[in-house]
């Protein structure tokens, strides 16, 4: 490998799973509503979904690699033609909109919880360090998700460990508040995927900057995807071991070890705090990129306007729209999903196909 490969496919990895590793993962909602429900078969849907996220990685940043693709519309109109683009264009703009807005209302209620304060202060300062975050650009976000990534991943295996290494396991008994997704983990492990494909799709086309040589991409993709496996299998691990009162709650992560060590729980209100601002800043980043681009509105401006219409639009439900949002959002992002896959399937992604006329793999 060339020098600074290595660090570039960790980068690349750190910032596709920054956009997956956001508060709903590492509060356990999300692993609760789309795995655990599903008893031992969750195990089996995490490792699916594992799967699915290094070829989804692999495919779209080797395609953004090989065809010099610098922009969203780039990767979506060849394949999808102008109507279905644009429908699919709609439908990413309004999930990173829901994203946004429901991670900076999180913002809010940890930090209200930890200093004190007044909930819309808080909310105004997750808005405003979010705001801060986004004006970086796409170089910025790089730099915060190589950090903030592999202190969530640390984190979260830590406490999922310290979870199962301090109760007894205990015979998981699902309560009728909890509803599951579909009937099946197959399909609920898909949902899953394809809801974070939305996002990760936006941010991974802005990304050629990063990939100095074909392995960065493919291997971002994969390490990517294998680490989201691993956090995922540790963290089900430890809400598979409890009791309906834990499972149930708004964050059942916290939920849980409050009971056994207040230190850790302030420790790991942090760590959500740091995925929450994760999910609004890579939202927001998409999103402000997107419609700056499309209406050809100054960058900035768009940043400060929807970072300012995100606070008093941030009173949605954070549980309620994991439970019933982001299944939606599975649905309508399959077609997306399955396009992708069909094109690892059929190998078209191989160096050199589709290569735009007048450049070269080599040229970054």
């Amino acid at each position: 490998m060339i020098k600074g490969e290595i660090g570039n496919i960790f980068k690349v990895a750190f910032l596709y799973m920054a956009t997956i590793i956001g508060a709903g993962f590492a509060s356990g909602q999300e692993i609760i509503q789309f795995f655990s429900m599903y008893y031992a078969g969750g195990f089996f849907g995490i490792i699916l979904a594992g799967l699915l996220f290094s070829i989804v990685g692999y495919v779209v940043l080797n395609k953004v690699y090989t065809e010099r693709i610098s922009s969203y519309d780039e990767f979506l109109f060849p394949m999808t033609g102008y109507f279905l683009g644009r429908l699919m264009e709609f439908i990413v703009m309004l999930f990173m909109a829901c994203i946004m807005c429901v991670m900076v209302a999180g913002l809010g209620n940890v930090l209200a919880e930890l200093t004190g304060m007044e909930y819309r202060y808080c909310v105004a300062i997750g808005a405003a360090a979010t705001l801060l975050a986004i004006m970086t650009n796409i170089k910025g976000i790089v730099t915060i998700s190589s950090f903030l990534s592999p202190v969530l991943i640390v984190g979260i295996i830590f406490v999922g460990l310290y979870i199962l290494a301090s109760k007894d396991t205990s015979v998981f008994n699902i309560s009728e508040k909890a509803r599951v997704v579909t009937n099946n983990w197959v399909f609920s492990a898909i949902l899953y995927v394809s809801y974070n494909t939305i996002l990760s799709t936006v941010l991974m086309t802005r990304m050629l900057p990063y990939l100095k040589t074909g392995r960065v991409g493919k291997w971002g993709g994969i390490i990517g995807g294998g680490m989201l496996c691993i956090t995922a299998l540790v963290l089900n691990s430890a809400l598979y071991s409890f009791y309906p009162h834990s499972i149930i709650s708004e964050i059942p992560v916290l939920g849980i070890i409050q009971n056994n060590s207040r230190l850790l729980s302030n420790i790991y209100s942090i760590i959500l705090i740091l995925a929450m601002y994760t999910s609004a800043v890579t939202a927001g980043y998409c999103l402000t990129e997107r419609v700056s681009t499309k209406m050809k509105i100054s960058y900035k401006l768009v940043a400060a306007v929807i970072c300012a219409v995100a606070i008093p639009m941030s009173s949605l439900g954070f549980s309620k729209l994991i439970a019933t949002l982001y299944p939606v959002f599975g649905y309508l992002g399959l077609f997306l999903l399955f396009i992708i896959l069909f094109q690892f399937v059929r190998g078209q992604v191989s160096p050199g196909t589709g290569q735009r006329r007048g450049s070269s793999p080599g040229k970054s």
